[in-house]
């Protein structure tokens, strides 16, 4: 008879020996190369909007594309396998899932192991991720990723409570474990908050914490054994600690990132190789502390902690001018290097150099000085520059209350006025006013009024109000008015009024932009003029004559298109017409046509042309409501050498959608003619309720009907 003892040493020597192993060696044998080609497959959502009631977050849309941008770059998924979806409605979530699985079933149908990775980065809470005003419970968002037929199925929740996604399977806080390489099976999620935690953004970083640290680690920074390779084991463990110190000291407290990992097999899962990659950068040994690595735009690429003589740190990134500031606790240290591919890209201690404390103040405070670096001359008067009387002072920088210029002045700072006939030039930074006939430069940030009749340009940022009557330039970000008769180009963020009477330029708007010419990448408020093109998202209008945007909430204008609103055609027969085809451009919330109609045969034969402008309501699910006013020149019984008749149509319109590209809708109309000529019958039909001759015109006003599609 077995004894209990003998039975439990059984049952210990099984789980043992079917448990997953860490590798024995930090080299890189320990992670075995697939010898089974793997393919995987991306499913990204960021979603922004989480509804009524709940803040619109700002950077779930970037982080999705961040996270896409490196699994392309080093995590084996071609573009071709990656779907990115932002801010999607229930059917367009649904038929991201189908197209993974139609990716997947034919790749494994060609012999192919496959890999399925779902991301999602918005609002949730302990029941579901939140689309709009909709919601995907917890249970069904695992049906739909287990649905996907892959070997594996990693899915990354970035969401306030997104624990609670994995606490339906008991995954709770803890390290994290090995994992299978190309011989496992089974799934990993992962979740960058616990049940019953807030998931944070910043500002700072420019998105969320846990997708931050997480692209971080992914493009090296996590790379432990220095082997070139990111396991998930790593990966994790990076986004982990440093999600974790980040978030201690925030408002919304500190943020554990959880997991429920179930696969079976040996090794690590290899989730980006740096190998693959045709430009890195290596951070030499002997650097050590908090490194924050910036792109030419000044968007964090990269940060981590690094160890002095932990070893070489290698960051894949895109080739390009980067910035990289380091924290080592006591000094700071700031290097610039060119991240060119084909070569060995290495910053080294050499390249870099110390930075002093940037100079604050509190509010209505002077500005405080370093003696040995600065000297205040209260009052400048110069002819052109070096003929000035700062050049009394030959070993400091210099700092003016009041500066007068006859031609060219130039100072280290402005903390007052500078006024010139000529040009201005100031090296750091300007607070108070400067004012010139031809040109103003600012090598750092200005805070209050810069004006010229000719150029202004602002090496860093500027708050306040920036007018010239020719160029302004922003290299940094913006917050105020910008204000100019020729250009205006703000190479950062822009917060408040940029208006030109020819062409502006922007990073990205919060607030108005206002010229017959507008670019900009997304836009929060309105962008007004005749050409409006935004290469994100729109949240609030664009108005103008042709608008262009990745996505809107509301166009207004003849021709507006967006990538993922789409153009449709419109056929569809009503009282007035017959046949009716349109071209319609779709926003989010509008829409705008240019539409025909024909009616072919009777007394009210004719042919009509014309534009119309309407708002799209979702009800639920597949249903709609769309309102839209259209106008029309009409040719009664096709005689196109007489005066036209003016037909102005009210539509409401209940639509059903099948699909992206198929719906079917009708409704009531309200219709008012002109007939410039009088007496003639209106095109259609025939009926009118109400006429009132205005000789020798004609108004008359009748209801009608619509029934159409959308293609």
């Amino acid at each position: 008879m077995i004894t209990s003892l003998t039975l439990a040493a059984i049952t210990l020597s099984t789980a043992l020996g079917l448990a997953p192993r860490e590798p024995a060696h930090d080299d890189a044998s320990a992670v075995p190369v697939p010898t089974v080609q793997t393919r995987r497959v991306a499913l990204i959502v960021g979603a922004n909007d989480g509804g009524p009631g709940r803040v619109k977050l700002r950077y779930a849309g970037s982080d999705a594309k961040a996270l896409s941008r490196v699994l392309a770059e080093v995590g084996g998924i071609e573009r071709r396998d990656a779907f990115v979806l932002i801010d999607p409605n229930p059917t367009q979530f649904l038929d991201g899932f189908r197209w993974a699985q139609d990716r997947v079933q034919k790749a494994r149908a060609s012999g192919e192991r496959v890999q399925f990775l779902f991301y999602y980065s918005g609002h949730a809470d302990d029941r579901g991720v939140h689309l709009g005003t909709s919601q995907i419970d917890y249970p069904k968002l695992r049906a739909l990723i287990h649905g996907v037929d892959a070997q594996v199925r990693l899915g990354l929740l970035d969401s306030c409570s997104s624990g609670a996604f994995v606490r339906i399977k008991g995954g709770k806080m803890r390290p994290p474990l090995s994992t299978g390489d190309a011989n496992i099976q089974g799934h990993a999620f992962l979740t960058s908050s616990s049940a019953e935690e807030a998931a944070q953004e910043s500002d700072r970083i420019g998105g969320s914490y846990f997708t931050h640290y997480l692209v971080s680690g992914l493009r090296g920074a996590a790379d432990v054994n220095r082997d070139r390779r990111v396991t998930l084991h790593e990966a994790y463990r990076f986004a982990f600690d440093e999600t974790l110190a980040g978030t201690e000291t925030t408002l919304g407290r500190a943020q554990h990132p959880v997991y429920d990992i179930q696969l079976v097999g040996t090794g690590d899962l290899v989730m980006t190789d740096l190998r693959e990659t045709t430009a890195t950068l290596d951070i030499h040994p002997t650097i050590g502390g908090r490194v924050y690595v910036r792109d030419s735009d000044g968007r964090l690429a990269a940060e981590l902690y690094k160890g002095v003589g932990a070893g070489a740190v290698s960051l894949a990134l895109e080739p390009g001018r980067y910035s990289v500031v380091i924290d080592d606790g006591t000094t700071m240290w700031r290097g610039t290097v060119d991240v060119r591919p084909g070569v060995q890209n290495e910053l080294t201690r050499s390249a870099l150099s110390q930075v002093g404390t940037q100079m604050t103040t509190m509010r209505g405070s002077e500005v405080p000085i370093d003696p040995s670096q600065y000297r205040k001359i209260p009052v400048q008067f110069g002819f052109v520059y070096p003929l000035t009387t700062n050049k009394i002072e030959r070993e400091r920088k210099v700092i003016n209350r009041f500066s007068l210029n006859l031609i060219l002045g130039r100072a280290a700072m402005i903390d007052g006025a500078e006024v010139s006939t000529g040009g201005n030039w100031v090296d750091e930074n300007v607070r108070g006013v400067q004012l010139s006939a031809g040109a103003n430069y600012v090598g750092g940030n200005v805070y209050g009024f810069q004006s010229t009749a000719g150029v202004n340009v602002v090496g860093g940022s500027m708050r306040g109000v920036q007018g010239a009557a020719g160029v302004n330039v922003v290299g940094g970000d913006a917050s105020g008015v910008q204000a100019a008769a020729g250009v205006n180009v703000i190479r950062g963020h822009m917060r408040g009024i940029q208006a030109a009477a020819g062409v502006n330029w922007a990073r990205s708007i919060a607030g108005a932009q206002i010229a017959p010419i507008s670019v900009t990448r997304d836009v929060r408020g309105a962008q007004v003029g005749v050409i409006g093109v935004a290469a994100g998202k729109v949240s609030g209008a664009q108005i103008g004559v042709i608008n262009y945007a990745d996505e809107a909430d509301a166009q207004v204008g003849v021709i507006n298109v967006t990538r993922k609103g789409g153009i449709y055609a419109d056929i569809w027969t009503s009282d007035i017409a017959a046949i009716n085809l349109a071209v319609k451009f779709r926003a989010k919330y509008t829409y705008s046509f240019l539409a025909v109609g024909l009616h072919p045969a009777g007394e009210g034969r004719g042919f009509m042309s014309g534009v119309g402008f309407g708002g799209h309501i979702p009800i639920k699910k597949r249903f709609y409501l769309d309102i839209d006013i259209g106008t029309y020149w009409t040719q009664p019984k096709f005689r196109f050498s007489g005066n036209p008749s003016l037909l102005n149509s009210l539509r409401v319109m209940f639509g059903w959608q099948s699909n992206r590209r198929f719906a079917v809708w009708g409704g009531p109309t309200l219709n008012m003619d002109i007939d410039f000529e009088g007496g003639r019958q209106r095109m259609g039909y025939g009926w009118v309720v109400y006429r009132a001759p205005i000789d020798p015109q004609e108004v008359r006003v009748w209801p009608g009907f619509v029934l159409g599609v959308s293609l």
